[in-house]
């Protein structure tokens, strides 16, 4: 991507997605109820104020300990970073049909729609950063972890008993589940020029 186009997206209004209890549910499969058990054992972060409101990364986060609850593991045991899995499921969610939104006038909405279907990815990687690694998350029988983009990499010769994490799947949820694009850019108002909204991957929604 040309250091043009990197100047042109600064001049933009680059907002992610904000989950409520309920978005984070239909995300993760974790109940609004359980969501708050986990909150009172420590397991969530505590409210900053009477409304919970959660990041990307803190759905899928959310999303990667209640399945490993559900594999028998609870979240007290997983006692473990897993940021860089949230942030490759995120860029994966950019790439979902409806991941980006794009509001501004025709022709720049226009401009970004075509770069983002033409430039391989790059543009797409720049607004969320493209993660080394960002396939599958590997979790072994000791509770230790990795990231690996080849289905060959998945089980060592020293390993009997692996999880493994689909992290495509879990970006597409949340376009899919979290009913909202992952990130939405908003270019300034050109006078002449009424403002319409399109979708990357679905075609024209304008409004």
């Amino acid at each position: 991507m040309t250091r043009a186009i990197e100047e042109w997206l600064a001049t933009a209004d680059v907002s992610f997605a904000v989950y409520g209890p309920a978005d984070v549910e239909r995300i993760s499969g974790l109940t609004t109820d359980m969501q708050r058990v986990w909150r009172r054992r420590g397991q969530l972060p505590s409210l900053a104020s009477g409304h919970a409101r959660f990041g990307i990364i803190e759905a899928i986060e959310i999303t990667l300990r209640y399945a490993a609850s559900k594999a028998g593991i609870s979240p007290s045991e997983l006692q473990l970073d897993l940021a860089d899995a949230a942030k490759a499921a995120k860029f994966h969610g950019v790439f979902s049909h409806g991941g980006c939104e794009v509001i501004g006038s025709p022709d720049d909405v226009d401009h970004f729609l075509k770069i983002f279907e033409e430039d391989q990815g790059q543009l797409g990687s720049f607004l969320v950063g493209k993660p080394r690694v960002s396939n599958y998350l590997v979790l072994n029988e000791w509770h230790e972890t990795r990231i690996v983009d080849d289905p060959e990499d998945l089980v060592r010769d020293s390993e009997e008993l692996n999880l493994v994490f689909n992290l495509r799947q879990f970006g597409s949820r949340l376009v899919e589940l979290g009913r909202k694009p992952v990130v939405t850019i908003r270019f300034s108002d050109r006078l002449g020029f009424r403002s319409v909204r399109r979708l990357t991957g679905v075609g024209a929604n304008d409004s």
